[in-house]
């Protein structure tokens, strides 16, 4: 794919420099550029090489063929996806809960390999007329008073610095919020620990599972899916175990011994992958996967967008489709800001009636989300004294007064 030559000292005049290229960075970077903003996208690696699989709800087809096209079509030559049959669960009663696709509008779901799926939105991006530079980091932002330009910013890759100005910057860079942090916004947390121990695992024959798998335990939840695509004609299958941190069960899942000695507990995933001839593969890694906000989604002439703004537990399975549904709308708002406000930045804080508007929205869906995680999470009564529960009734509790 096209990307920008290597760092220029000298630097360059931006309306919009996006940190961070995932869903929500791109689909921003997308966005704004369709309207001939002049559009710079920030990533901090040279090639990822680690995404967890995805899977996508059939309400976000519409969302994904708007930025990607049809994504199934050969012309795409987008590898690694295929149709979800919908969801099984084991968990707020014993007899397992099935929730079929087929009887919603698109018919599917989609589970994603991540690294593919990304890639194709910054070829989009890139093909849209933003401007892309991967293995830059964003080091710092200052203020400039008066003038056209809101923001000096310091990238670097290797040994080469350079100063970029911008009117406007945008936060794309998931949970660690980097701008945001720079500029002294408190993250703020729901109140829980929750972190997830993902481990992968391959057999030789064939698997025409094509179901979203999730199951309660008394410790937390396990998750997993078939994933796309596949090395050396092996299938590849991803189970994931969300437990509080601090709890006995993370130090075990931190092991091998420790998470398959979980895993055998479980009651659908353990047989489900014996009886495929599974085998796991690859290190377990963890990254958390707790509820948090940013104290202020927006500020003088800077968004946050996607998980910098607000990152969700996964059992919401919101985690792409949000990305692209704000990212949507933000670059929507900030290009109507940037048009009403043609000098310095005046006019391009929160007293913008397009960036309010993004405020506003960005506080519903966090109003939103916490009752319904509160919910899912209250409706699972079989381990009612184990504390990873008890932790979530509290919260809801707290959440209600």
């Amino acid at each position: 794919m096209a990307s920008a030559p290597l760092l220029d000292p000298t630097g360059t005049i931006w309306d919009v420099v996006i940190v961070g290229s995932g869903p929500a960075g791109a689909a921003t970077a997308i966005t704004l550029a369709k309207y001939g903003q002049r559009v710079l996208l920030v990533e901090k690696r040279a090639s990822p090489s680690f995404k967890l699989g995805e899977s996508l709800p059939p309400t976000s087809m519409g969302l994904v063929r708007h930025f990607l096209g049809d994504i199934e079509s050969p012309e795409q030559q987008l590898p690694g996806l295929f149709r979800t049959a919908g969801n099984i669960s084991l968990w707020g009663t014993e007899p397992t809960e099935i929730a079929d696709f087929f009887f919603a509008s698109a018919g599917h779901g989609l589970c994603v390999e991540r690294l593919a799926f990304d890639e194709a939105l910054r070829t989009k991006a890139v093909a849209a007329g933003a401007t892309l530079l991967k293995d830059v980091c964003f080091q710092s932002c200052t203020r400039i008073e008066g003038g056209n330009f809101n923001w000096q910013l310091t990238l670097t890759s290797r040994n080469v610095t350079r100063q970029d100005r911008a009117r406007y910057l945008v936060d794309c860079s998931g949970r660690q919020a980097v701008v945001a942090r720079i500029l002294g916004v408190p993250t703020l947390s729901h109140g829980d620990r929750l972190f997830a121990y993902a481990q992968w695992f391959s057999c030789s024959g064939g698997d025409d599972d094509r179901y979203t798998r999730i199951e309660a335990a008394p410790y937390g939840w396990w998750y997993s899916n078939r994933l796309p695509g596949s090395e050396d004609n092996e299938t590849r299958r991803l189970v994931v175990l969300h437990t509080d941190k601090d709890l006995p069960a993370a130090r075990l899942a931190a092991s091998r011994q420790g998470f398959d000695q979980l895993l055998d507990g479980s009651t659908h995933i353990a047989p489900l992958l014996k009886a495929g001839g599974y085998h796991p593969c690859g290190i377990i890694r963890g990254a958390p996967a707790n509820s948090q906000r940013l104290g202020n989604f927006c500020g003088d002439a800077w968004m946050a967008v996607g998980d910098a703004a607000q990152a969700y537990d996964p059992l919401s399975s919101q985690g792409i489709d949000k990305a692209l549904r704000t990212a949507s709308h933000a670059g929507h708002m900030i290009h109507y800001a940037l048009t009403d406000s043609p000098q310095g930045a005046a006019g391009l804080d929160g007293r913008n009636s397009y960036i309010h508007r993004y405020d506003q929205q960005q506080r519903q869906l966090w109003q939103t989300y916490v009752s319904q995680h509160d919910f899912y999470y209250g409706i699972q009564s079989r381990w009612f004294d184990q504390p990873f529960w008890r932790r979530r009734r509290q919260l809801a509790n707290e959440a209600g007064r």
